[in-house]
């Protein structure tokens, strides 16, 4: 680790709606950290709730914290874009209000990821506490030997295992910078973290740290259990997909080969004719 005065000032990112009940102890897992440089940034989305008192609370004499009160609903990923546009740290993470950090977080991953500049994210293994009682421990590994961008990418785009899993890691605000923040889809917010962690993907490595040092506690509005997953979220959610292909700086060959494995995704071996046609002249 590097000396207090030299180390990289991290920002943890808490987008809340309506989490009066149980955002105090994310809270408290962020004034826990045994990281110094730490400073914390809440967005409170215009909750009808009690949160905002909450984290007036929590802020009250802690000089590394700032709320931001929203006057209307932002939504989550509105919410969290604004988070990191204002966001101080050379790096940073999502502490969503329903995850609990252990003290170690942030010190382990600012040192996995300090020595590899070619790395933009840096996570480790998750505990999953499901509504029903029920718990798990996820990791993601499918990125372990990857070397270029484009490996990455195709690994990300196929979406298989626990994916997901890197959204509470730590990673470089320049990579934030490079992406542009989470890209909305046509049909909203509805799984925006697969198109963000692909972004990313294709910007920098990923670096898994093989502990559990992140908790998840699902609850009954957890929004995520709310998306349909039907047919139509999925294609919008591909296409999405696509687009930040096309933002990428993969080589225009790499970007076409990335691009077709989604298309294929989204119609299966039945492309339409027109996408046929286009694809062939881009030369596909």
């Amino acid at each position: 680790m590097p000396t207090p005065d030299a180390a990289p000032l991290v920002t943890a990112l808490v987008p809340t709606y309506n989490g009066a009940a149980f955002i105090q102890r994310t809270l408290d897992s962020l004034a826990a950290q045994t990281y110094a440089r730490l400073e914390i940034l809440i967005g409170d989305d215009h909750s009808s709730d009690d949160t905002l008192d909450v984290v007036r609370r929590f802020a009250d004499g802690r000089t590394n914290v700032r709320v931001l009160e929203r006057d209307q609903n932002l939504g989550w990923l509105r919410n969290s874009n604004d988070l990191m546009a204002r966001a101080g740290g050379e790096l940073m993470f999502f502490a969503f209000h329903d995850d609990v950090v252990a003290p170690t977080y942030v010190e382990t991953l600012v040192r996995a990821l300090a020595p590899d500049d070619g790395a933009v994210l840096a996570f480790t293994d998750m505990e999953v506490h499901e509504r029903d009682g029920r718990v798990a421990v996820y990791t993601f590994d499918e990125l372990e030997g990857t070397r270029t961008a484009f490996e990455r990418g195709r690994v990300m785009a196929r979406r298989r295992g626990d994916w997901w899993v890197p959204n509470r890691g730590l990673f470089r605000a320049s990579g934030y910078a490079t992406v542009g923040g989470i890209h909305p889809n046509r049909q909203g917010e509805y799984s925006a973290d697969w198109t963000w962690l692909l972004a990313l993907s294709l910007v920098g490595g990923f670096i898994r740290v093989p502990e559990v040092l992140c908790t998840k506690y699902y609850q009954s509005g957890s929004l995520s259990k709310t998306w349909p997953h039907d047919a139509e979220q999925l294609r919008a959610l591909h296409r999405s997909g696509v687009a930040e292909i096309r933002r990428s700086s993969l080589s225009p060959v790499q970007r076409l080969r990335l691009e077709v494995f989604l298309w294929a995704r989204i119609y299966g071996s039945r492309l339409p004719s027109g996408l046929k046609r286009v694809l062939r002249r881009r030369g596909a």
